[in-house]
């Protein structure tokens, strides 16, 4: 039965090629911008290959004091999280990092890179594929020794085709020698970076560095996977250090996943994510855009089947009953939408890389990787569900309403729906 709707279907939509063409565009653009947003949304909060862990590393990246009734918020100092953070029992694993930007000049041209600087645990939470060479160590760290790790197009960018291993960069007018080669993270995770240095190399350590605030984060690797239990004991050691600290009455700490920093009904709160609440949101967000194409779409359908009202009639007088009916036209509609959610899908890889064309063309400095949008399987997973709830919203309706054609009106051309 499913394989001859599927037959029917193909040839109704190649027989009425006007209303095809109509409804596989509207399909196609509204398919195309939920696979772009969803990809963006996706590289912010998903696991990814330089990120296997992504569930369970919370991000420390606040600290809020409060002082005589004043709150100031900021980023937490590299002494602040080394003292007071650095021997959570919840967590596996604890690094420090922090971004900045560098600008070279390479052939009298200048090029953005992205920094990380952060220490020797860093590679225990990411999982980096090295091209070349390896990591550094905590050794290097603490002896503040000049190496560096770049990736592949900053090796391209420099180098060519040639190996870095052992080669020299400057950074800031400081030589650093290239002991390891890995790919690009996620281009819009803060563990990305065109160029990874020991922390103890940063310049700016000194000077922007306080006892409480500072320039720096921490990655916390969760031991479990539940993240309540590190920001239970974080909760529970600020409340400890009140009054304790020079300059501060009292201490918040704050530390979330990407998927809880998404999933919060408001940034920068030590509430705990709302999950079903952001779900709901993003659903009923979905519909919403959806809606309006669905109403046209609806219309369209609404003409294309009417056509069909004498096909209808006959097959009510050999005795199919409404509920076959529906089942058939929506099969139809299902189909149809599929297809404009396949020609949406081959829009959106175009789109996302004209949308990256379009970024690097205002910021020609920092230039963004031309896979940085990535249709990975959740991605998909999302625009083929959209594509049968766009097909069940848009074809119920009508295969309801034609369905009750009374079958003599239907064979003279169905112009009365009784």
């Amino acid at each position: 039965m499913l394989k001859n709707y599927i037959k029917l279907a193909l040839k109704v939509m190649l027989r009425k090629k006007y209303y095809t063409i109509l409804s596989l565009a509207g399909i196609g653009f509204t398919i195309m911008i939920i696979t772009v947003f969803a990809t963006f949304i996706d590289q912010v909060i998903g696991e990814n290959s330089a990120e296997p862990e992504r569930n369970r590393t919370l991000i420390l990246d606040k600290v809020s004091v409060y002082n005589q009734g004043k709150k100031e918020d900021g980023f937490p100092s590299i002494h602040f999280l080394k003292k007071y953070v650095s021997d959570l029992e919840s967590t596996e694993v604890i690094s420090f990092i922090t971004n900045k930007s560098y600008i070279s000049f390479s052939k009298g041209k200048p090029t953005g890179h992205y920094l990380v600087y952060t220490d020797e645990h860093f590679w225990e939470i990411t999982d980096f594929e090295f091209l070349e060479g390896r990591s550094f160590n905590r050794k290097e760290v603490e002896n503040g020794d000049r190496v560096l790790i770049i990736n592949k197009r900053t090796r391209e960018h420099f180098f060519g085709d040639q190996a870095a291993t052992g080669k020299e960069l400057r950074v800031y007018g400081e030589k650093f020698k290239v002991i390891g080669v890995v790919t690009s993270g996620a281009a819009f995770s803060r563990v990305n970076a065109d160029m990874i240095l020991p922390y103890s190399m940063d310049k700016n350590l000194q000077g922007l560095e306080g006892p409480i605030q500072g320039s720096y984060s921490a990655m916390l690797l969760a031991r479990s996977d539940n993240p309540k239990q590190v920001r239970s004991e974080l909760r529970a050691k600020m409340r400890l250090l009140t009054n304790k600290i020079s300059g501060a009455d009292s201490l918040k700490a704050y530390a979330f996943t990407p998927l809880e920093q998404f999933a919060k009904s408001s940034s920068f709160t030590d509430q705990e994510p709302e999950y079903g609440k952001t779900a709901i949101s993003f659903f009923i967000i979905l519909l919403l855009f959806m809606l309006i194409p669905a109403i046209s779409l609806i219309n369209l359908n609404l003409s294309r089947i009417g056509e069909r009202a004498e096909e209808i009639g006959v097959r009510k007088s050999f005795g199919a009953t409404s509920a076959t009916l529906v089942g058939q036209l929506v099969v139809e509609n299902v189909i149809l939408t599929l297809v404009g959610g396949i020609i949406g899908l081959a829009l959106a890889a175009y789109a996302t890389g004209l949308l990256v064309h379009i970024i690097n063309t205002f910021d020609p400095l920092f230039k963004m990787p031309a896979d940085s949008f990535i249709i990975n399987w959740r991605v998909l997973a999302l625009s083929i569900f959209s594509c049968l709830v766009f097909g069940l919203l848009s074809g119920v309706y009508p295969a309801w309403k034609m369905s009750k054609l009374n079958p003599v009106y239907a064979l003279k051309g169905g112009q009365n729906h009784d």
